[in-house]
């Protein structure tokens, strides 16, 4: 959102985590939807993280997570278009949810035009955050809206995702993650290591052991980017032992002598979670001469 007229207001989803970042972004939020046990609750509006971990203990079967419906995107949209020129609205991949067509739908329902721009990051949770940070900052600069988003087309394609799951078995009942072709071993201390590319999960490759799922994501890190090169990314995790692991994380990819700088660490929302499972840990990172900060 914005408070300035004839700027770009700033719409994304829950699945971005952003509204814990309050006040450090100003962004209308659009909440997706749990069904647990057959009770409704939004991501966010009334139900947060914590809160979802005790819910998915005690679950007597997988939470279903459903997009926002067209009308809550027209909610939205309408008193902005009110108060603005334009509106960007950046949402969750559209290969892991339909959030980013209800967008469209919404936005060809209002008849709204060019006034509306619906961009799908391709991207999930912390890296959907950092993306939407990056636009507030372009959009304080006085960048136009087609400026802007011709930047976050480059950030989308220079980002880099990893993050490590206890198991996959929440993403295989989800349907997030194909079953053929998954490689290395399958024991109890397992770490399986994932990316997005394109908008869609891949598993990279399973390790061994908690230290070793953070270690491997930090190599990842360094095979993609170098050893030198100076980075923007944001950490996200899920449950005590993610928690851990991110912080351990965020100190050896941020800390003192580190080349990445840090945006936030956030614990990964409810609606990705239910497709992660407990005790995740995350990056997200992308090349610090593509932010607008360095300008």
């Amino acid at each position: 959102m914005t408070d300035r007229p004839g700027s770009v207001a700033l719409v994304t989803d829950s699945t971005a985590g952003i509204e814990r970042l309050t006040p450090q972004i100003h962004c209308a939020v659009v909440p997706l939807t749990l069904d647990i046990d057959g009770a409704l609750y939004k991501e966010g509006a009334s139900l947060s993280a914590p809160d979802f971990y005790r819910l998915l203990e005690v679950a007597g079967s997988p939470p279903v997570t459903l997009p926002p419906e067209v009308e809550e995107f027209v909610a939205v949209y309408e008193p902005l278009l009110a108060e603005n020129e334009s509106v960007l609205s950046i949402h969750l991949s559209g290969e892991l949810s339909r959030t980013v067509d209800r967008a469209r739908e919404a936005a060809g329902r209002l008849g709204a035009g060019d006034r509306i721009a619906v961009l799908d990051s391709r991207l999930a949770g912390a890296a959907l955050g950092l993306l939407c940070l990056e636009a507030q900052a372009r959009l304080r600069l006085g960048d136009s809206l087609a400026g802007t988003r011709e930047a976050l087309e480059r950030i989308i394609a220079g980002i880099r995702v990893y993050f490590s799951v206890y198991s996959l078995d929440f993403l295989y009942l989800g349907g997030r993650l194909d079953r053929v072709g998954v490689p290395g071993s399958r024991v109890a201390e397992d770490r399986p290591i994932l990316s997005l590319e394109d908008g869609k999960l891949v598993l990279v490759e399973r390790v061994i052991g908690e230290t070793t799922r953070v270690d491997r994501m930090v190599e990842l890190v360094a095979a993609e980017f170098g050893e030198t090169e100076p980075l923007t990314g944001a950490v996200t995790h899920a449950g005590r032992r993610g928690q851990a692991a991110a912080a351990r994380l965020e100190e050896l990819l941020g800390g003192e002598g580190g080349r990445v700088e840090i945006a936030f660490s956030l614990p990964l929302g409810p609606v990705l979670c239910a497709h992660t499972g407990f005790d995740v840990c995350g990056i997200a990172v992308f090349p610090s001469r593509l932010s607008a900060a360095g300008r």
